[in-house]
């Protein structure tokens, strides 16, 4: 996995080292990456090739050109901007000051199951681009006066969208809850806590099923996009009292696919 955090401290370095050494362009290479992937502790960036990503999610993506060493090479020169496709929708971006081709996708028009592949190429413009947003809608600059762009190097990762349901059981109590006084809260890490309530039409909440034949209920609760750790675990707690006070608490904890 590459540690993407440290480079910016060797951007510069590697593009002096490129051009001092008439650096050559078949040893460059694509590397793509998410911000909703599986890395290592402080890291920002993950480039696994098979990720999961919660239905809904904001992802953000990260193109980078690199040597043979996995070492950030700066892109002047070498290509103007990059295309993006997320499934078969199209985005175009341009390096930032430090080299690197940034977007994002939300994923909230998909279901659970769904798998989407996410391709990205580098582009070295010859005249006007290739193609030209206008009113929404990509069109092809077909003129045979124009060279077309150069394709480069590219790269791609596959996500599967999910979702994960939140179900608990609470065992037998001597009396009937009370759903009123329940309270889930979803625990991303401690300065993070989501508190929800039951559900009633005017305010979604989680939902209490009635007592089946061992006379436990089962809370049900879809989280919303912000409300679990793209990765890692989430902590969960359940608090509620019967109808003549008994405090229940129930625990689990979420971990991302």
């Amino acid at each position: 996995m590459r540690a993407r955090s440290g480079w910016q401290s060797r951007r510069l370095i590697g593009a002096v080292v490129c051009i001092l050494s008439g650096f050559p362009i078949g040893c460059v290479s694509g590397s793509l990456a998410s911000s909703t992937g599986p890395r290592a502790p402080g890291q920002r960036w993950s480039d696994s090739n098979q990720q999961m990503v919660l239905r809904g999610e904001e992802v953000r993506f990260d193109f980078v050109l690199q040597d043979w060493n996995h070492r950030l090479v700066n892109p002047v020169g070498i290509a103007e901007y990059c295309v993006a496709f997320v499934g078969g929708y199209r985005i175009e971006c341009e390096a930032d000051v430090f080299g690197h081709f940034e977007f994002s996708h939300s994923f909230d028009h998909y279901k659970a199951g769904d798998v989407v592949e996410i391709q990205a190429s580098a582009y070295h413009q010859r005249g006007s681009r290739d193609f030209m947003k206008i009113a929404g809608q990509w069109l092809h600059n077909d003129s045979p006066y124009e060279l077309p762009d150069r394709k480069g190097v590219s790269d791609s990762i596959t996500l599967t969208v999910y979702e994960s349901p939140i179900e608990l059981t609470i065992p037998r109590s001597g009396s009937p809850l009370d759903p009123q006084s329940g309270l889930l809260r979803i625990r991303r890490n401690p300065e993070s806590v989501v508190s929800i309530l039951v559900d009633r039409p005017d305010r979604p909440g989680f939902s209490l099923r009635s007592p089946d034949e061992t006379g436990s209920y089962v809370v049900r609760y879809v989280p919303g996009t912000n409300e679990l750790n793209t990765f890692g675990k989430t902590e969960i707690e359940f608090t509620i009292r019967d109808v003549v006070g008994t405090p229940i608490m129930v625990q689990s904890v979420i971990e991302t696919p």
